[in-house]
């Protein structure tokens, strides 16, 4: 009975409790939408960022010139002006000014400083609005220098006075460049050349010619000619001493006859060497088809060296000989053998086989080379270079005081 009462009593009360078990669980709340989040943009620190050098020279500018055509890029201001110097034992020899409204050179001042060049800008010449990107020149000025040397200045127009090249100094060797343009074919040493040979361009209306009466222009005028050598000059007497007219001096018939026989002994040097080519025993490796070989000849009762260049075309073509060559150089070289100065030297007398100065194919040509022996150090030596039309600028080579190549 009381088993029975207790099943009652628990029947009775399960639902009660399920109820009350079902009001505790928490109702779910509805999900809602995440919300959007607000982007900030940060604006990142300004870092400055260097300028990129212009392409052109401000301020001062020193130019090392190792090219025998250099273009040098220079800034000029309205109101300034660009003094360009240039070696002491160089000079300008001919200016070709561009546009006179947009650059002038100053011709007073080249004539009374010959190693200095003067710009002046023009009415025209004024810098572009600040906020172009690019730079470009408005004024050009050409020199050619009388070693030889072109240089072309480009002139750029800045609105700052601060940046005006007031002072352009040419740093070069002149015996580098008249032994490099010598090598090319091309003329040297404009300012000992004879007039008619200096270049067509002398007399063109827009071109300066900077002459020094000083330094050998001045010359016999073609009104007075010399009188020629089977003439005797005529007396000339003073007042207060007279002058008795002698005949000409026997050092003068000694002289013509030594030099007679110098060419006459040169000459027969080079028909034995060209008769005997198997004395040519040791050649240079190829350089644009032509290897050389040489051999010294004994020179007894005279001042000067003699040597005999066999020049040999290892090509199927006929090569011509640049106008200016043979060239001998006095090379200085480095414990390694590296030439570190080269000096240009003068022979005495050169003697070639064939007047046309072209070599056929395959074919041996020679010259018979005299030059006065200089001292030498014990790190220089002669060198003989040759080149023909096609390779003007890459010659060949050998060395005359040494035996070999």
């Amino acid at each position: 009975m009381k088993t029975l009462r207790t099943l009652l009593l628990l029947v009775s009360v399960s639902p009660v409790l399920y109820a009350q078990q079902a009001a505790t669980v928490p109702s779910r709340q509805p999900r809602c939408r995440p919300c959007p989040r607000r982007i900030v943009k940060t604006v990142p620190a300004t870092v400055s960022t260097p300028q990129p050098a212009p392409d052109f020279y401000v301020g001062e500018a020193k130019v090392d010139v190792v090219k025998d055509q250099t273009v040098v890029r220079l800034a000029m201001a309205q109101h300034g002006s660009v003094l360009i110097e240039v070696p002491a034992n160089d000079g300008p020899r001919y200016i070709i000014p561009g546009d006179p409204e947009m650059a002038t050179v100053d011709q007073k001042a080249l004539e009374r400083n010959k190693q200095a060049i003067i710009v002046r800008p023009g009415t025209l010449f004024v810098p572009l609005a600040r906020n172009a990107k690019v730079r470009t020149p408005a004024a050009t000025v050409t020199a050619q220098m009388r070693s030889g040397l072109v240089v072309t200045f480009l002139f750029y127009p800045v609105e700052d006075l601060a940046q005006n090249v007031h002072r352009c100094v040419l740093s070069y060797n002149r015996d580098e460049v008249v032994a490099r343009r010598r090598a090319a074919g091309l003329p040297v040493n404009l300012d000992v050349e004879r007039r008619e040979e200096t270049t067509a361009q002398s007399g063109a209306p827009t071109t300066i010619s900077v002459e020094n009466a000083s330094e050998g222009d001045k010359k016999t005028p073609p009104s007075s000619p010399l009188p020629l050598p089977s003439e005797s000059p005529k007396p000339t007497r003073s007042n207060d001493e007279p002058k008795i007219v002698r005949p000409a001096s026997q050092s003068d018939d000694t002289d013509r006859k030594k030099e007679s026989e110098t060419l006459a002994y040169i000459r027969d040097a080079l028909q034995q060497a060209i008769k005997q080519p198997e004395q040519f025993k040791e050649w240079t490796r190829p350089s644009h088809g032509l290897k050389l070989s040489q051999v010294s000849v004994p020179v007894v009762g005279h001042s000067y060296s003699l040597a005999i260049v066999a020049i040999k075309n290892t090509t199927n073509d006929s090569l011509k000989f640049t106008s200016t060559g043979p060239d001998l150089v006095i090379e200085m070289v480095n414990d390694q053998g590296s030439p570190v100065n080269i000096e240009s030297f003068k022979y005495v007398h050169l003697e070639a086989s064939d007047s046309t100065r072209v070599i056929r194919p395959q074919g041996t040509t020679y010259y018979a080379v005299a030059y006065s022996p200089p001292t030498l150090g014990s790190h220089q030596q002669i060198r003989l270079s040759i080149a023909h039309s096609s390779a003007a600028d890459q010659p060949a080579s050998i060395i005359l005081n040494k035996s070999g190549n």
